[in-house]
């Protein structure tokens, strides 16, 4: 195939004749193959050597890598067993050998890290070695802090990462079984050639003797090396030393008192232990200078020099040094009736400590202020460059506008459940939710006593069918009687969902007695218990199909009610004509025609028909079997699980929102606790000690200590904290 693409054959073309008598040559020499018996059963004692063996050669037809497996047993006897070969044919476009005999060491890396893989669950290899006859890719190799070219440094690169515990050794070409794959033979040659099935006969000897030693290439005579120039940085002796303070008022004090130490040493005196104004005002100036030597000093040479200034922004605002060495702006209100400080502002850069350090003075001082207050009074004195950068860095970092903003982590949509998206039969599994209280008189009539009343809702999450109870208290024993009342209607379920309210959670926890007593394993023996999920707490977000329902039957109750109080009996019929109305929603189109007005509903599931439908023709005298009929209906059936798979299912690909991927909480964040009836300022600290990511892998709830305990939380209830 590599000689008629350099002949640029075409398809319907017909062989040139070398190229036929070679390949007519080949195919009659084919049979020869069956004389060829591999030993495929690997022995090793369970105190053998384990070695893994690797071989690399290059021509220019091709490049071939062969694996062995060496294993030495307690009597020191050498056994080597053949593993496999690699070959590839070399790219047609032209190719140095080196380069080709790289190319045969990465395909040798990633053929002995595979086989590493497969044989570890099976022997303990201790080492692994691999031969190259060519001393320029063992330079490469073995020659470190050395840049070569790209094509050079990413294959070695490859070889280290795959097996960087591999030995790479030299081996002469005649006794290199990998030639005899790089070069090619004739199947009448390949199967007595013992080198290639056998490996070369210095394996059988102790791998001390093994030569390690081969003719090392200088870095300065070596190909695909890239000739590198040393390059000098200077970097800045100064630094703005001040970035270890906090405080601004705090760094003009210790500004001050080493001031002072300092004119004491050159005898200075002073009568008082305060601080003076003045003094204090020279503090400032000299971290003014301290931050300006550090962020402007091209700009300050350029002034002192009364050189043009470079920097386009800066020459706008036309800056000078004023007699203590300052940096001020010029600007063009020189004329103006304010003072000198307000005309000609102290020019400060937006990464130095001490203009953020102003900043978050005049924050705390304003009662944390917004940015168009904030630079109204900064600017009276200083000019910072780009200080609305500044503002939204000090904002994003304080945390009492944290608390105030609560700007909460908001994962990505999670993927939804096995239950909702796998055929089960109808309330198999079910979520739970309540919703209430609602007011009932005891009787019809006029002036009889009114009390409150609850309705439990049963979600299907399968097909989304509804079933309403009516609950008159939120006890356990209450929601046990209206599970009673599900179960001999809807049947047992499997798996059932809910929030971790004290009724859901007395339930589960009384069911699980139920279960494990002695009395009663006898008769629930066949039944299946039911698992309970609960959600995370405070996180209603979770229970996102039977809160929808929730919404939807309060909602069609409040229309149907209005300001009417009903008694029990008219409250039940109520729901239960809510409950059919739900159970007629549709899901999707029967058929996609424009005049079938039919639609799938989760009624199709419980009787066959949406629960509102208007009654069919009587056709109980027709002559269908029996037999026929329940195959008809069990059809039937199939067929609304098969219009659920394939149109309802679809609609639930997408995310309607939350679909962005935000990073992850991590172990040891500090996060404020959102809570909904305390004031923000009043919200917990809580710090995460552990994570729980989804089977995508986004952590949605963490756990947290605080200082009243641990708590689980989602991550919606939480707001991280600036990590410094």
């Amino acid at each position: 195939m590599q000689l008629l693409c350099k002949e640029k054959c075409g398809w319907d073309d017909a062989l040139p004749a070398e190229i036929q008598r070679q390949w007519l040559s080949f195919v009659s020499q084919l049979p020869s193959f069956s004389d060829v018996k591999i030993p495929r059963s690997i022995i090793a004692p369970p105190n053998a050597r384990v070695q893994l063996l690797g071989f690399s050669d290059a021509s220019l037809k091709g490049y071939a890598a062969l694996a062995y497996l060496r294993v030495v047993d307690d009597d020191s006897i050498v056994h080597v067993y053949f593993l496999g070969g690699k070959t590839k044919l070399a790219p047609i476009k032209s190719m140095s050998v080196p380069r080709l005999e790289l190319c045969a060491a990465a395909l040798l890396a990633r053929w002995l890290a595979r086989w590493k893989t497969i044989l570890s669950d099976r022997f303990v290899i201790k080492e692994i070695f691999a031969w190259t006859d060519s001393t320029i890719v063992l330079s490469w190799l073995t020659t470190p802090q050395v840049k070569f070219k790209i094509f050079v440094t990413n294959r070695i690169g490859q070889v280290r990462s795959l097996v960087p515990e591999c030995i790479w050794l030299y081996v002469p070409t005649q006794m290199n079984p990998a030639d005899c794959a790089s070069r090619g033979m004739l199947p009448s040659e390949l199967v007595f050639c013992s080198l290639y099935w056998q490996g070369p006969e210095f394996l059988r000897c102790p791998s001390a003797q093994w030569e390690c030693t081969f003719p090392c290439i200088n870095v300065a005579e070596l190909p695909e090396v890239v000739q590198s120039t040393t390059v000098v940085l200077v970097a800045q002796s100064e630094e703005e030393w001040l970035v270890q303070w906090s405080s601004y008022t705090q760094s003009i004090r210790r500004m001050a008192w080493i001031l002072r130490f300092y004119k004491r040493c050159n005898c200075h005196h002073y009568s008082s232990a305060i601080l003076s104004q003045k003094e204090l005002e020279e503090a400032l100036m000299a971290l003014v200078k301290v931050s300006q030597r550090y962020y402007f000093a091209q700009l300050i040479q350029e002034l002192h020099n009364q050189l043009s200034i470079k920097n386009r922004y800066l020459s706008k605002l036309a800056p000078f040094l004023d007699d203590s060495g300052v940096i001020r702006v010029g600007g063009r209100i020189r004329h103006a009736n304010i003072s000198h400080s307000r005309k000609h502002p102290i020019l400060l850069a937006k990464e130095s400590h001490l203009a953020f350090l102003l900043c978050r003075y005049w924050h705390e001082i304003t009662c944390h202020s917004g940015g168009k207050l904030l630079i109204s009074m900064i600017s009276r004195r200083f000019w910072i460059i780009s200080i609305k950068q500044v503002i939204r860095r000090l904002i994003s970092k304080c945390v009492v506008c944290i608390r105030m903003s609560a700007t909460n982590v908001q994962p990505k949509m999670g993927d939804l459940p096995a239950c909702r998206v796998q055929q089960s039969r109808p309330f198999s599994h079910v979520g739970i939710d309540y919703a209430g209280p609602f007011s009932m008189k005891e009787t019809s009539l006029r002036k009889s006593r009114l009390f409150k009343i609850y309705i439990a809702i049963f979600v299907c999450m399968s097909v989304k069918a509804v079933h309403i109870e009516v609950v008159t208290e939120l006890s356990t024993e209450a929601f046990l009687a209206a599970l009673d009342r599900f179960v001999g209607r809807r049947g047992y379920p499997s798996d059932i969902y809910s929030d971790n309210g004290t009724n859901f959670v007395g339930a589960e926890r009384q069911l699980k007695m139920i279960v494990s007593s002695e009395k009663n394993r006898a008769a629930l023996a066949k039944a299946v218990p039911s698992v309970w999920h609960f959600n995370p707490p405070n996180a209603p977000h979770f229970s996102g199909i039977w809160e929808a329902a929730v919404k939807s039957a309060k909602s069609l109750l409040f229309k149907c009610m209005g300001n009417h109080v009903f008694s029990y009996e008219e409250f039940t019929t109520i729901i239960i004509r809510i409950e059919s109305i739900l159970n007629s929603r549709p899901l999707s189109p029967l058929s996609s025609d424009p005049h079938d007005l039919q639609c799938l509903t989760p009624g199709h599931f419980l009787i066959g028909e949406p629960l509102l439908a208007v009654p069919e023709l009587d056709v109980s005298k027709s002559s269908v079997g029996l037999i026929k009929r329940w195959t008809l209906l069990r059809q039937c059936h199939q067929s609304f699980w098969r219009q659920w798979s394939h149109e309802y299912l679809n609609t639930l690909q997408l995310r309607s929102k939350w679909g962005m991927d935000t990073p992850n909480l991590k172990v040891n964040d500090m996060v404020i606790i959102k809570e909904d009836h305390t004031p923000p300022l009043q919200w917990r600290l809580g710090r995460i000690i552990s994570t729980h990511p989804g089977q995508d892998g986004v952590v949605r709830v963490v756990q947290l200590r605080t200082q009243v305990g641990i708590v689980t939380r989602p991550v919606v209830k939480v707001v991280p904290l600036p990590a410094d």
